[in-house]
């Protein structure tokens, strides 16, 4: 049987990109390690399958067409992980644009980088309004870390891993299994509570598939 060359390289990324917790009780160093020899890349395979069987049954490589339309399934765990920050603080600006305060605001480009702060204040992800919800939400939750920067950061990557996963999620099963991977294994993480609208989502991930630098819509 000849595999298809888009699910091969699919799942050549899914190990490659997969979060270190995802390899169960493999220490970190000894995964990275086993990603070098085909020997250990077969070893890893077989402990992420279980957080990802359907990505990794042999029958699926016979309906691979969906990756071609989906670019984002072949992005490496580094840039999935980037763009979840990435769509985290888009999710997040009515509350960044809400904080005046200098040290407030010095504190926040501390945690998530000057450059994604301005992209995320100078980007307008409704297109208009935000919905009441989603402010609401933007600002307590910005509020209760505002005076740590690592729960700063933590709190947009999650609430952007949200947002990548519910997008995943409504385009192909196999896509969300594949995104998931690149994080670590949390109920959180597959919740589709997303915030930011649909065409956003994917706005971003045609501009970070164009641009290895960065997106911006």
């Amino acid at each position: 049987m000849t595999l298809d060359a888009s699910w091969t390289a699919l799942l050549k990324s899914a190990v490659d990109g997969a979060h270190a917790t995802r390899f169960g009780d493999v220490p970190p160093a000894l995964v990275e390690r086993a990603r070098l020899s085909p020997l250990g890349r077969r070893m890893l395979a077989l402990r992420v399958e279980r957080s990802a069987p359907g990505l990794f049954d042999l029958s699926a490589a016979d309906e691979a067409g969906w990756i071609e339309d989906n670019p984002v399934a072949l992005f490496s765990g580094e840039r999935l992980r980037g763009a979840a920050l990435d769509l985290g603080a888009l999710a997040f600006s009515p509350a960044l644009r809400a904080r005046v305060d200098r040290s407030e605001v010095l504190r926040l480009r501390e945690a998530i980088g000057a450059a994604r702060m301005s992209f995320a204040l100078g980007t307008d992800p409704w297109r208009g309004a935000v919905p009441d919800d989603v402010r609401h939400c933007a600002l307590a939750g910005l509020a209760r870390v505002l005076d740590n920067p690592d729960a700063i950061s933590e709190l947009l990557r999650q609430r952007g891993r949200v947002e990548l996963f519910t997008y995943a999620a409504n385009r192909h099963p196999l896509l969300a299994e594949r995104i998931k991977l690149a994080f670590p294994a949390t109920a959180a993480g597959e919740r589709r509570d997303a915030w930011l609208p649909t065409k956003t989502v994917e706005r971003y991930l045609v501009a970070a598939r164009e641009s290895a630098a960065g997106a911006h819509l």
